[in-house]
């Protein structure tokens, strides 16, 4: 009984998937909600822009002209708004989406309950089953907002228009609201899988299995569309491991192999979670961390990675593993991902140069941290 408790509270709360599964595709569900509620502001641009017209010539029409010039100019804005949002506005989405309904329902209870009482809420309907269909958000909160909508719209039946009628449209909206909640919960729980079973196959293409880090291919990729959401600030890091072509000589490729698998985890562990952890092929890493860094505190995370990588020994204690890292800033750098590359990598030679075991800054950098 527990478990059919937890699996119930599990699909209302998250769609079927579990919670940390929910976290992991959040970014992914606002870009899908995003681009959703962007199409639909279109649509209804244009269904609003030839409504406007036909109440231009319509005299049945024309008590709603203004209604109909109000909701055009909501729709362009909103549309204006949601083909602008940056990365880091994204959480606006879902407040957008629930604003641009309310807008509709709102227009569509004056006009079915006020303006016109003495026909069906068609319109209200209209929107209570299909609206659902549009938004990809959980469960729980579709369902607890579009019964709030229908408590708030009965009385009003009930008030504007006569008993009989009234009750007709309570009766069409439940039904209204119990079919948009159950076709809501097949299409997000479809849709959330569908991405679960993409992100498993991305991951498994864009992974390097030994180190856990992006495949040259998966980094260059990814760091690109940062440097175009992040209003192009962030540092590159370029690094390797110091003869790496010895230890493997010496001591085996199992041994060499250990030393790529754990550097490649200390990366991880040590750079901020939105920084971005690449292998470019045999003992070659990247990092990229987005956003405005002071020199001091690029420093402090090459200083935690130094001690940790100081921490691998060779199995005779003998060699202690070191590294070599060139640092190039963006925009100072460069601001394009070859350029940063570029600048990084000379950086790295540089760092070898002058006898391997430390992090060399660009020239100009200094200047912009």
């Amino acid at each position: 009984m527990s478990n059919l408790r937890k699996k119930m509270v599990m699909n209302l709360k998250y769609g079927g998937i579990t919670k940390e599964e929910y976290e992991e595709l959040q970014d992914e569900i606002l870009e899908k909600d995003r681009s959703s509620l962007q199409m639909t502001a279109i649509c209804l641009v244009f269904m609003f822009t030839g409504l406007f017209l036909g109440s231009l010539v319509n005299n049945l029409m024309a008590s709603n002209r203004i209604a109909y010039a109000m909701l055009w100019l909501c729709f362009v804005i909103l549309y204006l708004i949601t083909k602008n949002l940056k990365k880091k506005s994204k959480w606006l989405v879902l407040p957008l989406w629930y604003g641009a309904m309310t807008y509709m329902f709102v227009y569509a209870a004056v006009l079915n309950t006020i303006v016109r009482n003495d026909i069906s809420a068609t319109t209200f309907c209209i929107i209570m089953i299909v609206a659902p269909l549009l938004i990809l958000d959980r469960p729980w909160r579709v369902f607890s907002y579009f019964t709030l909508v229908v408590l708030l719209f009965i009385p009003m039946a009930f008030h504007f228009k006569n008993a009989y009628l009234a009750f007709t449209d309570m009766v069409n909206i439940l039904c209204c609201l119990f079919l948009g909640t159950v076709i809501h919960f097949g299409i997000i729980r479809t849709k959330l899988w569908e991405m679960m079973q993409r992100r498993y196959i991305e991951k498994q293409r864009d992974t390097d299995n030994l180190t856990g880090c992006l495949t040259k291919a998966a980094f260059e990729n990814q760091m690109k569309q940062c440097l175009k959401e992040d209003d192009n600030t962030g540092v590159l890091l370029v690094m390797d491991v110091d003869k790496f072509k010895s230890i493997n000589d010496n001591y085996g490729h199992t041994f060499g192999d250990l030393v790529l698998h754990t550097f490649g985890q200390n990366l991880a562990g040590t750079f901020p979670q939105s920084s971005l952890c690449g292998r470019f092929g045999g003992d070659e890493f990247v990092v990229w961390i987005p956003g405005i860094l002071t020199k001091k505190e690029i420093t402090e995370h090459l200083d935690e990675l130094m001690g940790r990588i100081h921490s691998i020994k060779t199995p005779d204690g003998k060699i202690v593993i070191t590294s070599s890292i060139g640092i190039a800033e963006c925009p100072n750098n460069g601001k394009t991902y070859q350029e940063l590359f570029e600048n990084a990598d000379a950086a790295l030679y540089t760092a070898k140069n002058l006898g391997r075991n430390r992090y060399v800054f660009c020239p100009d950098m200094g200047k912009g941290i």
